[in-house]
């Protein structure tokens, strides 16, 4: 489902209860978004990371709901990185637990929370550390 509402404030940010377990690490980088069965490849931001998931920053127009299931990469086949000071590396399959539509003064968008597939797969790091484990 696809909530409408505008940048929530922080009163009603307080509110909102915690669902993740895990510490969140602040980042800033692009990844793309993969979706194998309808061809799509999309770039998203990352905003925020923790080893079982990722908020992502998506542009509108692409039909991102919850429950499809995204390849989350840090580059393209034969393409540089796009993750300048960012140095997330690999590739990781995910399922889209939350997209909300975000209307601000700048650009609209979907704030995006998804899960990482497969909790026992290898690693996928930010800046050398391990964060979550990636697609063998």
């Amino acid at each position: 489902m696809i909530e409408c509402q505008a940048q929530p404030s922080a009163a009603a940010l307080a509110e909102t209860p915690e669902r993740r377990a895990e510490p969140r690490q602040q980042v800033s980088g692009s990844l793309w978004m993969v979706d194998h069965h309808g061809s799509t490849v999309l770039r998203c931001q990352c905003i925020e990371a923790s080893r079982s998931g990722l908020r992502l920053r998506v542009p509108l127009g692409y039909g991102v709901v919850e429950g499809q299931r995204y390849e989350l990469r840090s580059h393209l086949p034969g393409v540089q990185p796009l993750t300048e000071g960012f140095d997330l590396t690999g590739s990781r399959w995910a399922t889209v637990v939350r997209a909300q539509f975000r209307v601000n003064d700048h650009s609209d968008y979907l704030d995006v929370g998804v899960v990482f597939d497969n909790a026992d797969a290898p690693v996928l790091s930010i800046a050398g550390s391990p964060l979550a484990k990636a697609v063998v």
